[in-house]
């Protein structure tokens, strides 16, 4: 059974970006327990600044709403920055 959240992330998903890319290698070897492939990550939540110019940002399966917290450097994230902030005002 798939969690309310992720249908209302599902409902209002509508741009095809796949995030995994900035996922670590660990968390892409696990199975979604949705569709038994791969999880689909996108960001969702507070883009937060950590100390040593790091960013902290929640990523959440769009299919099973399992959720991971990862760190990207003050350049990781200056690459991605404008696709995170659409995809977060899309959830």
């Amino acid at each position: 059974m798939v969690p309310n959240i992720v249908m209302a992330i599902r409902a209002r998903y509508e741009v095809k970006v796949n995030f995994n890319h900035l996922m670590e290698s660990k968390f892409l070897k696990r199975k979604c327990k949705a569709h038994n492939s791969s999880c689909y990550y996108i960001p969702a939540g507070n883009v937060r600044a950590t100390q040593g110019e790091n960013v902290h940002l929640t990523m959440v399966c769009r299919n099973c709403g399992l959720r991971e917290d990862i760190f990207l450097s003050k350049e990781e994230y200056n690459t991605q920055q404008r696709l995170i902030h659409k995809e977060i005002g899309n959830v």
